[in-house]
């Protein structure tokens, strides 16, 4: 089934539609590991902490200064051992942050160890200021140590301290005391990291107090950057806020602390995470409401690996034949296309777009590779005489399939035109049920005198019986209810495009929503009608248990399980194989926790003469089941495979949604052609128990 985890998934498609996208794939949803679903928002430092090093949870934006991709892309560089010195504020002005850190702080390390072999060492500094009861500095953990009882020990003694005399710390002195006192390691193989974490800056070197000497600058910034350049330690700088009893001498001294920050972190080649900055900290603290999550360990995969896999669909006679086609919306001129799932010109295109995937060895642009294309070329300036030719090269395929109103007949003109000249190879008018159209156009394709080969091609493949059914087949008994029917497949496709828990993406599942059940009020048989249900009530059911509302989410997951069963019950009106093979594997999956059946009814969607889109959706659900997810029994659980199918989408599929995740939470480095990360996040373990309500 589908979900809109930032990422789309191949779903099904029946009563001739296939190739739609399925709720059940969000195999991994991100999430914050220390964070329970229900529990207060966690404080800027301790989101910062759980989604600095960790590749299925960092914000997937950056806004003025987010670098949490960079800080990924520096946890993976190098696969050598890891020693990092946490400096923190131990002022009463960071409490709250401090109590984030306590909680939030050993899974930053486990998110470190995953990128690094579990060769990660810690050490831990706490500086505060002249005055404070404990001394302007504290070493909590003097040895880099990996045992986390020791960690854990340290850390409970970072405790708020009042920082008299002034708003000005000494974060200069934490610093030099763990570059100089801590016993890094002279090992040229190891990497050595400073942290440092703090809301307030050092005094500037100018400052003097006589009533209180020990008030003032210990180390200039040029001393520490030497001194770190020295012994190839990298200092990064996490600027947190403050308490708000403290807000003005906060704001007062921002730009000074970040600059003190900036030079650390710049002149040693670190990295600065700047929590001052509200859309930043909103980021960050969005992403700390999503519930726990696990992992499966694989081996590294190199692009030898992709490339072994690498295949395609052939014909026959073993020639490579694969065909690939973008609809776009009805809409004329092509600058006005609209995307609105309640329109009939997006409604042809998307019946079009999904019948054409149900052929073998098609692969079909989907909307939102369409829409982002077109913005492209309309901020370019190309005109639309170039804009068939120009969106053909843009997303790679040999066929843009476009159409216009006949005003005068109410019928849609649809015509298919070539990548190479921009020819238009065969053009039909069609007023009839749009589950036919791709049929009509296909047909008349080949009964020209001089038939284009591609298109001919598709024609012959279209000719078997099963396949001839799939293509005539109508989507339901009357056109209104057809409508319905590719309204909510439109809407639920375009939600797998926007941020899951997002405004955008819950008005679209809102409209994919009215419009199932308006199809399912109309014809209570309709099996896609409530596939469709059952696809929208899991997205509105991963969004509630991400967000932490639990009760919504079992109430969700339950109107998904009363939908597939339904589903299951009227598949005997399925024309598709394909698809009803995706049906019976997500009811055992699901329904009936018969993983031994779910896996047989996924494999064989892999086979090779199934269509793309449903050896795809194989692929990504064996490779979640095998790593363990929706609570799968531990004799069924296997990495190799898990590992084999991920090179599979990965090889296959690689302008994917899919692919494009797992190349980000396994971290697929562009440069060394590998994975840098190799841990699949298990993301349906907690919400997949709520099927058994």
């Amino acid at each position: 089934m589908y979900d809109n985890r930032s990422s789309r998934h191949t779903l099904g498609g029946f009563k001739g539609i296939v190739a739609m996208r399925h709720f059940i794939v969000i195999l991994f949803i991100g999430s914050l590991a220390n964070t329970c679903v229900g529990q207060s928002q966690p404080t800027p430092a301790a989101s910062a902490l759980t989604s600095m090093f960790s590749p299925e949870r960092a914000p997937q934006r950056k806004t003025m200064g987010l670098l949490q991709r960079s800080f990924l892309d520096l946890a993976g560089e190098a696969d050598r051992e890891l020693e990092v010195a946490i400096v923190v504020d131990g002022t009463e002005s960071m409490a709250s942050e401090l109590a984030g850190v306590r909680q939030s702080i050993q899974q930053m390390i486990d998110d470190l160890r995953r990128f690094r072999q579990n060769e990660v060492r810690v050490a831990l500094v706490i500086y505060r200021d002249a005055q404070s009861p404990s001394g302007p500095v504290t070493v909590a953990l003097e040895r880099f140590t990996a045992s986390q009882e020791a960690i854990t020990k340290a850390v409970q003694s970072l405790q708020p301290e009042p920082g008299a005399p002034y708003f000005h710390e000494l974060p200069d002195l934490g610093v030099h005391t763990a570059l100089s006192k801590l016993p890094w390691s002279d090992d040229p193989q190891v990497s050595k990291w400073i942290l440092l974490f703090g809301d307030a800056p050092p005094y500037r070197e100018s400052f003097q107090d006589p009533n209180n000497p020990d008030a003032r600058r210990r180390y200039g910034n040029e001393l520490l950057i030497a001194i770190a350049q020295r012994k190839n330690i990298r200092i990064n700088c996490v600027l947190c806020t403050s308490s708000e009893n403290v807000v003005e001498p906060y704001d007062q001294a921002l730009s000074q602390t970040r600059a003190f920050m900036e030079a650390l972190a710049q002149g040693t080649d670190g990295l600065m995470l700047d929590l001052s900055y509200p859309d930043i900290r909103a980021a960050l603290i969005e992403s700390a409401k999503q519930p726990a999550v696990q992992y499966a360990q694989i081996q590294p995969i190199t692009s030898l690996d992709v490339a072994a896999a690498a295949r395609g669909y052939t014909t026959g006679d073993g020639n490579r034949s694969e065909v690939r086609i973008a609809v776009i919306p009805h809409d004329d001129p092509i600058s006005a296309v609209s995307f609105d799932p309640r329109r009939a010109s997006v409604q042809v295109a998307t019946a079009l777009r999904h019948r054409l995937g149900s052929l073998p060895g098609v692969r079909v642009a989907s909307t939102n590779d369409i829409k982002r294309q077109l913005r492209r070329m309309q901020a370019d300036g190309i005109s639309d005489d170039n804009a068939i030719r120009g969106l053909a090269a843009r997303l790679g395929v040999d066929y843009v399939v476009w159409g216009k109103l006949e005003p005068q007949t109410a019928r849609y003109q649809t015509a298919a035109y070539r990548k190479s000249d921009g020819k238009k190879v065969v053009q039909v008018s069609f007023g009839g049920d749009n589950g036919k159209r791709a049929n009509v156009l296909l047909t008349a394709a080949a009964q020209q005198s001089e038939p284009d080969q591609a298109i001919g091609d598709l024609y012959r493949r279209m000719q078997s019986s099963a396949l001839q059914a799939i293509m005539n087949e109508p989507l339901a008994d009357d056109a209104d209810t057809s409508g319905e029917l590719l309204a909510a497949l439109e809407a639920l496709e375009q939600s797998l495009a926007q941020t899951a828990g997002s405004e955008e993406s819950a008005e679209l599942l809102e409209k994919a929503r009215a419009s199932s059940e308006a199809a399912i009020a109309a014809e209570p048989r309709n099996a896609l009608g409530h596939w469709l249900r059952a696809n929208v009530a899991f997205n509105q059911a991963a969004a509630a248990y991400r967000q932490g509302d639990t009760e919504t989410a079992k109430s969700q997951m339950l109107k998904m399980k009363s939908a597939l069963r339904r589903a299951v019950r009227e598949r005997r009106e399925i024309e598709s194989p394909s698809l009803i093979a995706e049906i019976e594997a997500d009811h055992e999956l699901l329904i009936n926790a018969d993983y031994a059946a779910a896996i047989k009814k996924y494999q064989s969607l892999t086979a090779l003469d199934q269509p793309l889109a449903s050896q795809l959706r194989g692929h990504w659900m064996l490779a979640g089941i095998y790593a363990g997810d929706w609570g799968v029994e531990k004799e069924f659980v296997d990495a190799t495979k898990t590992r084999e199918h991920i090179i599979q989408i990965l090889a296959n599929w690689p302008t994917s949604p899919e692919a494009e995740l797992l190349k980000r939470w396994l971290q697929w480095n562009e440069e060394t052609e590998k994975t840098r990360y190799n841990h699949v996040p298990k993301m349906h373990l907690d919400l997949s128990k709520y099927t058994e309500a």
